[in-house]
């Protein structure tokens, strides 16, 4: 039986907006996709508002993969088990963490 192909997203949300929310971040995992024609390779899922182009989607898992100290947030990567464990772990601690330990532009 094929496994289904899935991507991951990590959300970023403004607690001062939205309380009620247990976390800054959430990590979310959605099936997709991917339909290639003469106008592109393509990403679509519930996930995204609009469609993706494939090698992008492709490109930020492998960025992720091969740098361990880099996250994307509010970007879409093809998931994994190792990325699944990895963004996971970083939310958690992300969301309990001051947002100068990952945020190099947050206020001093």
């Amino acid at each position: 039986m094929a496994s289904k192909l899935k991507i991951g997203y990590i959300a970023k949300y403004d607690l001062d907006l939205n309380p009620h929310l247990k976390g800054r971040f959430e990590f979310k995992e959605a099936t997709y996709t991917r339909k290639i024609n003469s106008r592109g390779d393509k990403i679509y899922s519930k996930l995204l508002a609009y469609p993706f182009d494939y090698e992008e989607v492709a490109d930020n898992a492998n960025i992720m993969k091969k740098n361990d100290s880099i996250i994307l947030v509010r970007e879409p990567f093809l998931l994994d088990d190792e990325l699944r464990e990895k963004v996971t772990k970083w939310v958690e601690w992300a969301n309990q963490a001051d947002p100068k330990e990952y945020d190099p532009w947050a206020q001093i």
